[in-house]
C-alpha cells in the first residue's frame, strides 16, 4: 500500500526536491505551502491519514532572524510545534530538517550523540525544533547543510546561488578560507529522505552530509573554475573579518558513519555533488 505524506515548505529548495522525488517513487505526496505560523492554515489536513510529515519549512536568513527573532521564533519554534502537533493527530512519523549548524562549530565532524550548542539565534532556534521533535515518539531529527538551486519563481537566494551569481555576472568575492562544511545538494537529500521513509525504521537522529569537507572558499573556487570567463577579483578572509557582528560557527562538519550504518547507505563526494548541481542546471 503506498504511503501518505505531507511536505511543509513544498515551495522551498529542499521540499520542492522532495516533493519531486516522492512523486516520480510512486507515494502519495502532498505539499503544504500555507502560514505554519497560524494553525488555521492546517483546517483542511487535521482529519487526513499520513503515514509521514515531513517538515522543511524554516526561516533560514540567520542576519534576518538575529534582527527579527519574533519572526524567528514564529515560524521556527512555534511553526515546528504545530506541524508536530499535526503529525500526532494524523498519527503519522514526523520528520524534521534541522542543521548542522545546532553545534558551536568549535571541533566539528560531529556524531549523532553530541549535544548542540547553537552559536547565534537562528540556530537556538532550530534546536528548539530538534527538542519538539524529540518529544514526540515518531520523530526523526535531520541534520544536514544543503547547497543546491531553488525552482523557478521560488524565493530564497543560499549561499550556492549568491556564489553562481556572483560568478556569472564577474564580481568581486570574498571567500570565507575558515568555514568548513560538508553539505549535500537537494537532490540527493530528496533521495535519501525516500530512504528513510521506505526503510520501515523511526531513526531519532540522523545525520546527512558529503563523504568529505571543504571549506567554502574552496567551493567558491570549483565554481569559478567552472566558468572560465570569471574576470573578478577574488579574495580569501575569515569570516570573523567580515561577520563581525554575529557568531557563526566555522566547523560545520557533521559525521554519518552512525546513519551511513543503519541505513546501508555511502555517502558521496562534495565535488560530485556540485558537478550533480550543475547537471541539473543544464537539463
Amino acid at each position: 500500500m503506498s504511503k501518505a505524506i505531507l511536505v511543509t515548505g513544498s515551495n522551498g529548495l529542499l521540499g520542492s526536491a522532495i516533493l519531486s522525488k516522492l512523486k516520480d517513487g510512486g507515494l502519495a505526496v502532498e505539499g503544504f505551502s500555507g502560514d505554519i505560523q497560524n494553525e488555521k492554515s492546517y483546517t483542511k489536513y487535521k482529519n487526513k491519514k499520513y503515514d509521514w510529515i515531513i517538515h522543511t519549512a524554516a526561516v533560514t536568513d540567520v542576519n534576518g532572524c538575529e534582527k527579527n527573532r519574533r519572526n524567528c521564533f514564529n515560524v521556527n519554534i512555534t511553526g515546528t510545534k504545530n506541524v508536530r502537533d499535526l503529525a500526532s493527530k494524523c498519527g503519522a512519523a514526523f520528520l524534521y530538517i534541522s542543521t548542522a549548524s545546532v553545534f558551536s562549530g568549535v571541533e566539528g565532524n560531529y556524531n549523532e550523540e553530541d549535544v548542540p550548542n547553537p552559536s547565534n539565534f537562528y540556530n537556538v532556534s532550530k534546536f528548539a525544533g530538534e527538542i519538539i521533535t524529540s518529544e514526540y515518539e515518531k520523530g526523526t531529527i535531520v541534520r544536514t547543510n544543503i547547497i543546491g538551486v531553488h525552482p523557478q519563481g521560488s524565493r530564497g537566494k543560499n549561499f550556492f546561488e549568491w556564489l553562481l551569481d556572483s560568478v556569472k555576472s564577474n564580481q568581486d568575492l570574498n571567500l570565507f578560507n575558515d568555514v568548513q562544511i560538508n553539505p549535500l545538494s537537494n537532490c540527493t537529500l530528496a533521495n535519501l529522505i525516500k530512504v528513510i521513509i521506505e526503510s520501515e525504521k523511526i531513526l531519532r537522529v540522523v545525520h546527512l552530509g558529503s563523504s568529505n569537507t571543504l571549506s567554502k572558499a574552496q567551493i567558491g573556487k570549483f565554481v569559478i573554475e567552472s566558468e572560465p570567463s570569471y574576470t573578478g577579483t577574488v579574495k580569501f578572509v575569515s569570516i570573523d573579518k567580515v561577520m563581525k557582528d554575529l557568531n557563526r560557527p566555522k566547523n560545520m562538519t557533521i559525521n554519518c558513519s552512525q546513519t551511513e550504518k543503519e541505513l546501508g547507505i555511502a555517502m558521496p563526494r562534495l565535488e560530485d555533488e556540485i558537478n550533480l548541481i550543475f547537471k541539473e542546471l543544464k537539463s
